[in-house]
């Protein structure tokens, strides 16, 4: 069969293009970058071109069906929703019907529907149109609307990885939205499975993975397949998340925007999952998927070292405070703390508190890094470090002139601490790889 994928060049179009040619399809790669060629074509929904040019073209190519993958999370002056989302597919359709083209699959989201909230949104309304006028036309049609997709080249995946491999992950809200993932090869499949599959088609079919979880239990996997260690993780306030969502359109990305936090709030939660039917079976886990093929995130923060370095550096970093804690307790005058405290405000008896408060602090942080290293105690020591480095910088800023680097050596200890904090022993990332690996070879996975 001849098969033209429109988006070929995306994330589920690259997916569909090679699920295709596995089954031995004659494939016509449609995208913004191809040229006309005997097996690409040029495609650019943001140009406006008439059915009946779609429906000479499609002819010349003999193409029995299509499959339109051409999707954006944001708009652009150039690429806006209304073009890319739904008059271009439209007018690609209709010229299919007009060709006499017996098959087409609209790969659509999941959370497209009438209602007023789908409504409401400018991603999942233009989706809808194009779902509707598809529906209209006198040929086999099939929606598939999936969740979040991830995979190899997917921009959602890469912002996932990214924000799950910091030290202090930010959470819409607390993080319990329901989302249920689907890996970009399996969605790949599902479109071959309707283009092979025998009788009419006209169906709008939702894909899920092969569970619900919520979007914090989402990026702990994300953070799991990477091998990082644990981390803190940090509510926000959804109206503070629309603002940063706000601010970040300004930015030269395309991933994160008001939109995606409104589908993120909405669920990306099929009702029922489709995929099960059409695979023939259970899709596969999001541990699985992140396993064979790990996430790329848009900046690598991984860092692994062995674990007697680890213990060298937890010790050193140990000593530094201790140390602190005994001299200004053995020395107050001679070592200057209480100078410093009483620039600050506490001299007397609230000065000598204060240096007892800060060398309890100082000891706990020590011996805390020795026994129990953790994101916390790394986070309380990365705060207590900029908290008195600020400090005495505006108290007494010949500190910072200072041509031994008073102030300026706790650069290099931030530094530590946040190597620390995001460090994993080499020997855990390997057992739990391992471990990932061995499940799947077990049965029911598309992998193994």
């Amino acid at each position: 069969m001849r098969v033209l994928v429109a988006g070929a060049s995306g994330c589920v179009g690259q997916a569909v293009v090679r699920a295709l040619r596995s089954r031995g399809h004659r494939v016509i790669q449609a995208s913004r970058r191809a040229t006309d060629g005997d097996n690409s074509l040029h495609l650019d929904y943001s140009q406006s071109v008439p059915p009946a040019r779609w429906a000479e073209r499609l002819r010349e190519r003999q193409i029995n069906a299509v499959v339109n993958c051409v999707g954006i999370l944001m708009p652009s002056t150039e690429q806006t929703f209304e073009r890319v989302h739904t008059e271009g597919p439209i007018e690609l359709f209709r010229g299919a019907a007009a060709a006499g083209v017996t098959r087409v699959i609209q790969v659509s989201a999941l959370g497209v529907g009438d209602d007023a909230q789908s409504l409401a949104t400018p991603y999942l309304h233009s989706k809808l149109l194009a779902d509707e006028a598809l529906a209209t036309l006198a040929l086999d049609w099939a929606v598939l609307r999936p969740s979040l997709i991830y995979g190899p080249a997917s921009q959602s995946a890469s912002l996932f990885a990214t924000l799950s491999s910091l030290p202090v992950i930010g959470l819409p809200g607390r993080g319990q939205q329901a989302v249920q993932p689907i890996h970009v090869y399996e969605v790949a499949e599902a479109v071959v499975r309707l283009i092979e599959q025998q009788g009419a088609l006209a169906d709008v079919s939702e894909l899920g993975g092969a569970s619900a979880m919520s979007y914090r239990d989402m990026l702990q996997h994300y953070r799991d397949s990477m091998g990082f260690g644990p981390a803190l993780w940090l509510p926000t306030p959804m109206a503070l998340m629309r603002a940063l969502a706000w601010a970040s359109e300004a930015l030269p990305q395309k991933v994160f925007c008001r939109d995606t936090i409104n589908l993120l709030a909405r669920g990306k939660v099929p009702t029922p999952n489709s995929a099960i039917a059409l695979l023939g079976r259970s899709p596969s886990s999001l541990s699985q998927g992140l396993s064979v093929t790990p996430p790329q995130p848009l900046l690598d923060l991984q860092v692994h070292i062995s674990p007697a370095l680890s213990l060298w550096l937890r010790s050193s970093l140990a000593f530094m405070w201790i140390y602190t804690a005994l001299i200004s307790l053995w020395w107050p005058q001679e070592s200057g703390v209480l100078n410093l405290l009483a620039l600050c405000g506490f001299s007397g008896s609230s000065g000598t508190a204060a240096m007892l408060l800060s060398c309890v602090l100082s000891t706990v942080l020590g011996v805390w890094t020795l026994k129990r290293p953790g994101p916390l105690v790394y986070a309380l020591q990365f705060g207590a470090v900029l908290g008195y480095t600020a400090t005495a910088a505006y108290f007494m800023p010949a500190l910072t002139m200072d041509h031994c680097g008073g102030l300026v050596k706790n650069v290099p200890v931030l530094a530590l601490i946040l190597l620390l904090w995001m460090a994993r022993p080499v020997g855990e990332k390997t057992a739990r790889h391992h471990a990932n690996a061995n499940a799947l070879s077990k049965p029911g996975s598309v992998w193994g």
